[in-house]
């Protein structure tokens, strides 16, 4: 009795412990965590899951070998505790460990394929090395998992909520198509009854009823169309005479305009995909726009060939940074502009796909790029809590702009912690008028 009352008393102690961990975590306290976890283990050693969530708590303090360490314990407790090889790819990521990590990633997602974040860090961890067919398996994937037939719920609430604007955009895709494929009926019925339910909802985001749902066909917010967009056989970035000139204007500046930067077969192909395929899903990022991402739909061969053969037309100013994201946005209304922000990468690439004339602004409608960099100090959390400390700055430095005009294929490259934003856009009506941006983030 005497050994099974002691028994329970080491139990209970052990369960406190762990639940004050668990507390503490949440609560930021990294080193009562550790302590916690450790007093725990001193009771049962070999617990795969504490050895785990202990390791979570020294990697959050910066110690990533460390780490490392109680993440393989656990998996030698437990070797398809998926959670540790996942958190062991993120250690060895921060040190550096490019290979060893794919392999942590690659088995966290070979044990759960379900599991989207494993997937996404695949992508772009093999884009990096240059694998573009592997790193498109695992973006599609991604995809797959927001928004195909084995989709999670990762993106339900887009998947059930809408605007007007979204609406009445896809309305317009719809007709669109229509004119372009063998299935116009369809694409007219669909344009229809996106207009009806757009009617019926207002401009912020509305949760749809069951009935709107079932009219708007029961696969809204999913991938209907996507042009096939394989990548070119010649190159899709323009090969340059001007780079060092470029790279040097780069280095003064820390900004820089670039012309031409597709081949014309690769901008045609890459408008066509934009303009036909459905994957702008993003409606509630910025006011006025939609937009979709790499892990989202954006990715196809050509996005991720352009992407990758950019670090080789720039390799002085991209060439030692990875892609970390990429995005484009669609203005929905003629005067849709982008507020003033900083990117978090190292070096951004943002260009232009829709055509020159669509632009009733000449002189304007592209980027400015304000030159002089925020204080090192300066950490952006929250950007309209800093609104008014961000525009005063712009104010005492408006002078030191870079202000590049929209033009088709023209790019601005610039380092990712210079505040910019749109210059006054007015561009013309009409579905294949909007404006459209491709922004690539690297490092």
């Amino acid at each position: 009795m005497a050994k099974q009352h002691l028994a329970k008393q080491t139990a209970d102690e052990f369960r406190a412990l762990v639940a004050d961990a668990m507390s503490h975590f949440q609560a930021g306290r990294l080193a009562a965590t550790e302590r916690a976890y450790r007093a725990a283990l001193a009771i049962v050693p070999a617990d795969a899951a504490v050895t785990h969530n202990l390791g979570a708590a020294i990697a959050a303090q910066g110690r990533h070998r460390e780490a490392i360490g109680c993440f393989e314990d656990a998996l030698k407790a437990d070797p398809g505790f998926v959670s540790a090889h996942f958190n062991c790819g993120v250690a060895l990521l921060r040190l550096g460990e490019t290979q060893a990590a794919i392999k942590a990633f690659g088995r966290a997602a070979q044990l759960e394929p379900e599991h989207y974040q494993a997937h996404r860090a695949l992508g772009f961890l093999w884009l990096a090395q240059g694998e573009r067919g592997r790193a498109l398996d695992h973006l599609a994937r991604t995809y797959e998992l927001r928004r195909g037939d084995d989709r999670t719920g990762i993106a339900l609430k887009s998947l059930t909520t809408a605007t007007r604007q979204k609406l009445e955009h896809d309305a317009e895709q719809f007709l669109y198509l229509a004119q372009r494929t063998r299935d116009c009926i369809r694409f007219e019925s669909l344009a229809r009854n996106y207009h009806a339910i757009a009617e019926q909802i207002a401009d912020e985001p509305t949760t749809l009823s069951d009935g709107q749902l079932d009219a708007l066909g029961g696969d809204y917010n999913t991938p209907i169309h996507l042009r096939e967009t394989p990548e070119l056989a010649g190159r899709a970035v323009n090969d340059r005479t001007d780079g060092a000139t470029l790279t040097a204007q780069f280095d003064a500046q820390g900004a820089v305009a670039v012309d031409d930067l597709l081949t014309p077969q690769a901008l045609g192909s890459l408008r066509r995909f934009l303009l036909e395929s459905t994957i702008w899903h993003d409606f509630s990022h910025i006011d006025g726009f939609v937009a979709s991402y790499l892990e989202d739909g954006l990715a196809c061969p050509l996005v991720l060939q352009i992407a990758d053969e950019l670090r080789r037309a720039f390799p002085e100013i991209l060439g030692a940074h990875a892609l970390s994201q990429a995005w484009t946005f669609k203005g929905l209304q003629a005067q849709a502009a982008v507020d003033v922000h900083a990117d978090d990468a190292a070096v951004s690439v943002n260009f232009w796909v829709t055509p020159t004339q669509a632009n009733l602004n000449p002189a304007h409608g592209g980027l400015v790029v304000c030159l002089a960099p925020p204080p090192e100090d300066w950490e952006i959390k929250d950007y309209e809590e800093d609104r008014e400390r961000i525009v005063t700055f712009l104010e005492q430095n408006g002078e030191n702009s870079l202000n590049v005009a929209y033009s088709q294929n023209r790019a601005v490259l610039f380092r990712s912690r210079l505040f910019h934003h749109s210059d006054r856009p007015k561009f013309a009506s009409g579905y294949d008028n909007h404006r459209i941006n491709l922004t690539l983030l690297y490092g």
